[in-house]
């Protein structure tokens, strides 16, 4: 294994672990607001919150232009 695909491998896996985090924290946010346990329904939403803001400056959305915006070729 290469060292370039040995961080590509690592960096899916940071970023499937950042996912469920951030799924996880959603989903103990909704059921903790929902039995009005409010501190650790605001607590798991911050975490949400902070998941979010890290994995978007982690890894951030890659550039993919729109098929309606690629330049057509003509023969």
């Amino acid at each position: 294994m290469t060292d370039a695909t040995g961080q590509d491998r690592l960096q899916q896996l940071g970023r499937f672990g950042l996912r469920a985090l951030r799924i996880a924290a959603s989903t103990v946010s909704l059921i903790e607001l929902l039995r009005s346990e409010w501190t650790g329904g605001i607590a798991a939403g911050v975490a949400w919150l902070v998941f979010v803001q890290v994995e978007r400056r982690v890894f951030p959305p890659q550039e993919q232009t729109s098929p309606a915006e690629q330049p057509t070729q003509r023969p």
